[in-house]
């Protein structure tokens, strides 16, 4: 019924509400008094049996005693006053039948041989009245009165009949009134789906409810439009911040393409006025050196080496920042890539390049990620060179590349870090360990966090001081 009643307008919903309420009620009021009815005409039905059957009481007491069988027959005829009575019997003391109403006649039924084999009182659909005849303190003989109840069934019918016209008119005229009074419960809420919907297709929040009463729909009518009011003040309040929030996004673009520009024209000065001098540094030195070798003492030899080492090392961090601006300034192109295959790779070439090192290296197999492959080609060279090169002076150097839940991970057994400076870690030209104790220049993991961060990921290291160091890199597959 629920579910029925779900698929109607609330009108119609009403209307059946209406309908059903009057149909159980005068249903339930029809059966009251049906069966009232019912047990009135019952009981009438008893009365009635009785009172005859008192009034004749005396004649046929003294009928039975003077063995006055044409008496006896009038009494019984007297007794069957309607159709309701199917048949009067009189017996004698002995149980003798001596009279029955109606003799004969195809309505009359048979009388039992034994009156008392049933008690006074109704039995299926017929009435038993049993009462013995008593003169001067002697029973004489006994009456036997079987009546029907097609009297009450027909009373019965019809009061069905009169609870189906009433029900009829009842509903009849509750609808024409439903139809009048529920346009007072139906129109507020029809007008407020009328503006929900156009609100919705419009998406126009200055729209406001009509409240046509003051009960719970009117409440609702006054919350609606309170909903309303502070989605229009949302809104408005929404485009003032977008069109702040586009004007700081123009500026700083603006400052960020300027930012851009000087980057380019600093990193083209680096490239080539920085580098002209430097070479010139080193080459007048390498001619001092060559050409005036036999003039100059011990002493101003290792100067004019150490001016050409300094130079040197000097080139070697302009590049290295040239690098890491390119980096960050690289498009990316994403794909999937057999991760496994690349640091094989990687591991390959530095093995190549160091041929009298033996380090253990393993590699996860069947590793696979999405990302620019020449980007992340970078990530894996600067942490696996990172790891043989911290290895150096470990006795048995092993090196393990893997993945685990999406994290993925080189881990090293080599020199390791202290780990209260792990932030400085990732920062350009920043170093852990002196120059004479390893080689670099403090730009390969500036890089490396750079490349990771702009595929949406992170990176981080754990480590102990001598007990090798672990790097571990995350990238979302769903970033690009």
């Amino acid at each position: 019924m629920l579910k029925l009643l779900s698929s109607f307008s609330i009108k119609q919903k009403l209307t059946m509400v209406i309908l059903l309420t009057i149909f159980a009620g005068v249903v339930l009021i029809g059966m009251f008094f049906m069966g009232y009815e019912r047990m009135q005409s019952r009981e009438q039905l008893v009365h009635e049996i009785t009172v005859v059957t008192k009034v004749s009481y005396s004649q046929i007491v003294a009928a039975l005693a003077f063995e006055d069988l044409n008496t006896l027959q009038e009494s019984a005829n007297s007794l069957d006053y309607d159709y309701t009575i199917d048949v009067v019997c009189i017996y004698d003391g002995a149980m003798n039948l001596k009279a029955r109403s109606f003799p004969g006649t195809s309505r009359a039924v048979p009388c039992p041989d034994n009156p008392h084999a049933d008690s006074t009182g109704f039995l299926q659909d017929k009435y038993h009245h049993i009462e013995d005849m008593f003169s001067e303190s002697m029973r004489v003989g006994t009456i036997f009165i079987s009546a029907n109840m097609d009297y009450v069934n027909s009373q019965m019918q019809r009061y069905f009949y009169m609870m189906l016209t009433a029900l009829g008119i009842i509903s009849a005229v509750s609808v024409l009134v439903a139809m009048v009074l529920q346009k007072a419960v139906t129109e507020p809420i029809f007008d407020l789906a009328k503006t929900a919907t156009s609100i919705a297709r419009d998406r126009d929040f200055s729209l406001r409810a009509d409240k046509i009463s003051d009960d719970e729909i009117g409440q609702m009518v006054d919350a609606f439009n309170a909903m309303l009011a502070a989605i229009q003040q949302r809104d408005l309040e929404l485009l003032s911040h977008k069109s702040e929030l586009e004007s700081k996004v123009e500026e700083r673009t603006a400052e960020l393409k300027a930012a851009n520009q000087e980057l380019e024209a600093f990193s083209y000065s680096v490239s080539h006025d920085l580098r002209s001098p430097l070479r010139a540094i080193d080459g007048f030195s390498q001619a001092l050196l060559e050409d005036y070798a036999d003039q100059l003492d011990s002493a101003a030899m290792g100067y004019l080496e150490r001016v050409r080492m300094a130079s040197q090392r000097m080139g070697v961090l302009i590049d290295s920042m040239l690098w890491l601006s390119r980096v960050t300034r690289q498009e990316i192109v994403t794909r999937t890539v057999d991760f496994s295959l690349m640091c094989e790779e990687v591991v390959r070439d530095i093995q190549d390049r160091e041929p009298a090192r033996t380090v253990s290296v393993t590699v996860q197999p069947n590793m696979s990620l999405r990302c620019d492959s020449r980007l992340m080609r970078i990530v894996v060279t600067n942490l696996v060179d990172n790891a043989f090169k911290y290895t150096l002076y470990t006795a048995l150097p092993k090196i393990e590349i893997g993945c685990r839940e999406g994290v993925y991970y080189i881990r090293d057994n080599g020199a390791g870090f202290d780990m209260r400076y792990v932030d400085k870690l990732f920062g350009a030209f920043q170093r852990l360990h002196s120059k004479d104790e390893f080689e670099g220049t403090g730009i390969g993991l500036a890089t490396v966090a750079r490349v990771i961060h702009r595929h949406g990921g992170d990176i981080w290291a754990e480590s102990e001081v001598g007990a090798g160091a672990t790097f571990y890199f995350t990238v979302p597959s769903d970033r690009f």
